[in-house]
């Protein structure tokens, strides 16, 4: 499978799971999984348009720091809800602000497949 197809794999199984663990009321993991489905997201920008990996999340967030300061400044603003999962129970809100910043990133830029606008637009 390419680079790009498995990251885009990897987004949709991990955001619909999200999904539905959170219809199950199950906010810690659905909290956790629409976070990695951000950071996958976030990987296919980035492999896309520069053909790049990053190997964790502080390469992530210089990366985007340097040459895509709008998607930064998105997950910048809600990184903080999943690193609270490490110590606080979850809550509705943080997975609902999450799942914004994922439609907001994904509505400011043309770069991504038919396939993830309409998992994420319905």
């Amino acid at each position: 499978m390419e680079q790009l197809e498995e990251l885009e794999e990897t987004f949709v199984e991990e955001y619909q799971s999200a999904l539905m663990l959170f219809e199950l009321k199950k906010y810690k993991s659905a909290t956790i999984l629409i976070s990695k489905a951000l950071f996958a997201l976030v990987d296919y920008v980035i492999f896309k348009r520069y053909q790049k990996l990053a190997n964790n999340h502080n390469e992530r967030f210089r990366f985007l720091k340097q040459k895509d300061t709008e998607i930064y400044e998105i997950v910048d603003s809600v990184w903080g809800r999943y690193t609270d999962t490490y110590s606080k129970p979850a809550m509705e809100e943080s997975i609902i602000l999450l799942k914004n910043g994922i439609k907001e990133i994904i509505n400011k830029d043309g770069i991504f497949s038919e396939r993830i606008k309409e998992i994420v637009n319905g």
